[in-house]
């Protein structure tokens, strides 16, 4: 591989890395915002998933070499996210919350993580389209690339497909800039929200 091939495809990886990482803890902040407002297990779950994966993000970036922590952080944050979506009232898919212990002993690094990344992409999709939630349609295309990139990455142990692991670099960077997108669209809702909220309040004072 050429000198400037390198270089670019390094870039590509830390951007992705850094993008993620931040998107990830930004759509982390904005659970935690809707936990003041009314805590309840599944916000909560999806909070701590989303940090958990975002602390891996930045642990990969930093090129921080404790692969057994970035494995359970980043295992442990997808199911925690599998979870929240699946427990939600509205979802059909709540007799599957043991799916993960199966996978488990059979699976590990990122076929793991695509399996797990699929079945959030599941629950997102099933919760989108059963009920009026649209607004999560976003959220499950960004899982839907994740999930795709993850099993590109565990393309790079087989020597003839390896190539094909660059790949999943870009599909995390389009995934990311969905979730800013996403989670922007909801900050923006609630400044409107407390704009309003502070104006009615000076007004009626």
């Amino acid at each position: 591989m050429l000198l400037n091939e390198w270089i670019f495809l390094d870039m590509i990886v830390n951007t992705s890395l850094l993008l993620s990482a931040t998107s990830f803890f930004i759509v982390s902040l904005m659970f935690g915002d809707a936990l003041f407002a009314r805590f309840n297990l599944k916000t909560f779950m999806k909070f701590l998933g989303f940090l958990l994966i975002g602390v891996t993000f930045i642990l990969n970036l930093l090129h921080i070499s404790y692969p057994v922590l970035i494995f359970w952080f980043m295992s442990a944050g997808l199911v925690l996210l599998f979870l929240g979506f699946i427990l939600d009232p509205l979802s059909k898919l709540k007799f599957f919350a043991p799916l993960p212990l199966v996978f488990f002993p059979f699976l590990n690094d990122h076929i793991l993580f695509f399996v797990l990344s699929l079945m959030i992409t599941v629950g997102v999709f099933q919760l989108a389209y059963t009920t009026s939630h649209r607004d999560l349609i976003p959220l499950g295309v960004s899982f839907t690339l994740i999930s795709v990139g993850e099993y590109l990455f565990h393309l790079k142990g087989i020597e003839q497909l390896k190539q094909l692991a660059v790949a999943g670099s870009f599909l995390y960077l389009f995934a990311s800039l969905i979730l800013l997108g996403w989670a922007w669209s909801y900050i923006a809702l609630r400044l409107i929200y407390l704009l309003k909220r502070k104006k009615s309040s000076s007004l009626q004072g």
